[in-house]
């Protein structure tokens, strides 16, 4: 029978054989496997020995090579993002076009009915009469549009025209409106800008996106009555589709660059999650300013005149009664069609006039003066 060694005497024995260079010894191959071989069998754990047959000494005796593997898996390498910061990121690129599909979306919805920005429709049809007949005697008329039931119907009279006149129609898209909507969300989004100089730009770029747009509709005589209404129509469709979208990029462009020359913008300020205004921020104005005034002024009137026209006005009234007694394809008339559009686009402007009078009533306070307050 042979005789078994014991582990002191496999120990006693082991040769030492070399220095790795990491102040560890190796042993001997054949006296590893034997003291391996012992270990497993008795169950006696070796804490100067690692599973490669390595002598350990010193501080590192006593360490077990599970521990470190957990250490490893546990530390985050540097290059890796936490959540937050990936959200960080992820604010920074994706907000503006958001906010621009956002502001799409809403103001498709609110310019649904006809003549759903009829004030600003009529002012410009007025206006484009009366400058073309100034500039051309006898080259326009105003006339009142059926369907949308106001006057925002213009008659350009020419001999360059087929028939010799051609019907044309303010719609909402000739207003501006959705030009300015998309400026101002670049002008509004752009980080490191002061408000008040950001405000006076928006001013700025309001006033010459009108002027160019009331410019392209006084511009449709000339062109019609030098080209003809088809080279007209092409250019007209190109200025609304392209055209006015590559000028509004280059104006936001121009604005940027300018900023930077002028050291009007904080090359280091970064848009943040934090920058979102949260509920606690929103407060009531103690005093209201001038504009607020005047905000809530011109509110008023757009809800007294939209509650007029579903309340008071006669024609529209007539429309109601149709669009309530007709049945089946009578509904698909003309005149039973009126009053749908009348009453969603009194609805909008109820809506509008709401969320402006929030905005000029209600502010939103900096965030360490709202904690300085609790």
């Amino acid at each position: 029978m042979t005789k078994m060694t014991s582990p002191g005497d496999m120990v006693a024995k082991a040769r030492l054989v070399s220095c790795t260079g990491t102040g560890q010894w190796k042993l001997s191959t054949s006296r590893v496997t034997s003291a391996s071989t012992w270990a497993m069998v008795t169950g006696v754990r070796f804490p100067f020995f690692n599973a490669t047959g390595v002598f350990m000494s010193g501080i590192e005796a006593g360490t077990c090579v599970g521990e470190g593997v957990r250490a490893n898996q546990q530390t985050r390498p540097k290059d890796d993002l936490s959540w937050s910061e990936v959200g960080e990121m992820a604010y920074g690129y994706l907000r503006i076009p958001l906010a621009l599909v956002f502001v799409e979306i809403i103001y498709w919805w609110a310019t649904e009915p006809s003549a759903s920005l009829e004030p600003l429709q009529v002012a410009l049809a007025w206006l484009w009469t009366g400058i073309s007949n100034l500039l051309w005697p006898g080259s326009a008329e105003l006339v009142f549009h059926g369907p949308s039931q106001s006057w925002t119907g213009v008659n350009l009279i020419g001999s360059g025209f087929d028939y010799g006149e051609v019907p044309l129609y303010i719609d909402a898209e000739c207003a501006g409106i959705h030009e300015i909507m998309f400026l101002g969300v670049l002008m509004l989004l752009t980080p490191g800008v002061e408000q008040t100089i950001r405000n006076r730009s928006l001013i700025g770029m309001i006033l010459i996106v009108q002027f160019i747009n009331f410019l392209r509709l006084v511009a449709l005589y000339p062109i019609g009555m030098q080209y003809g209404e088809a080279k007209m129509n092409e250019m007209h469709e190109f200025i609304f589709r392209q055209g006015f979208l590559i000028l509004l990029v280059l104006f936001w462009i121009i604005w940027y660059i300018q900023l930077d020359r002028n050291g009007n913008r904080d090359k280091k300020a970064k848009p943040s999650l934090s920058d979102i205004p949260k509920i606690s921020q929103i407060k009531i104005r103690d005093v209201l300013p001038r504009t607020s005034i005047v905000a809530l002024l011109f509110c008023a009137m757009i809800a007294i005149w939209a509650t007029h026209e579903v309340t008071m006005n006669d024609d529209n009234l007539q429309f109601k009664a149709i669009a309530e007694e007709c049945e089946g394809s009578e509904c698909q008339n003309d005149d039973a069609k009126i009053w749908p559009n009348v009453w969603d686009r009194t609805v909008r402007m109820w809506l509008c006039a709401g969320m402006v009078a929030a905005f000029a009533i209600f502010k939103v306070q900096p965030l360490g003066d709202v904690r300085e307050e609790e």
